[in-house]
């Protein structure tokens, strides 16, 4: 009986971290964008930051508050100047482009080869491969495992700060 007891107590200590870690996260924290080797077109819009490169393509950034003070940061071998659509709107083409965007709201359309970025923000993307190439690079949202970009155009996809899908599993060890 006793021991009954004991190993009673022990579940319910053991349950407890479990349950607290499975408790989602507030709906206003910031949500994460992973992509590596992204071939095709990807479609950014995020109040946040991001960092990241494109081997080749064209890079459209639009700055959705140009009048603040955070500026974008883009370099790379450009085949052209950069080309202003407006004072929101600039058009990046070339290759090696790296680009950077820090504490503020923007939309970046991405189509090429080898992009690789990170995000942190709130906002959507929306994803589509390339279907020239057998593997269209990989992507992770939310801190979600690794998946490969769809060669279908997906709906708008949110960054957010919630929980994965499925929790944690509670091992508890038998005696």
């Amino acid at each position: 009986m006793r021991r009954l007891l004991v190993l009673g107590s022990l579940t319910a200590l053991l349950a407890v971290p479990a349950a607290l870690s499975a408790k989602p996260k507030p709906p206003d924290a910031p949500g994460s964008l992973s992509v590596r080797t992204g071939r095709g077109e990807i479609v950014l819009q995020v109040r946040g930051a991001v960092i990241g490169r494109m081997a080749g393509g064209k890079l459209t950034l639009t700055d959705n508050d140009p009048y603040d003070e955070q500026e974008p940061d883009v370099h790379g071998r450009l085949r052209t100047r950069p080309r202003q659509l407006s004072d929101e709107t600039t058009v990046y083409q070339g290759r090696q482009i790296r680009f950077r965007v820090m504490d503020g709201s923007y939309r970046l359309k991405m189509n090429g080869t080898g992009i690789n970025l990170s995000a942190v923000g709130h906002g959507w993307v929306i994803l589509q491969g390339d279907v020239r190439f057998d593997n269209p690079g990989t992507y992770s949202l939310n801190g979600e495992p690794y998946e490969t970009i769809p060669y279908e155009r997906t709906q708008r996809l949110k960054l957010t700060g919630e929980s994965p899908s499925t929790p944690p599993r509670l091992r508890i060890a038998r005696p």
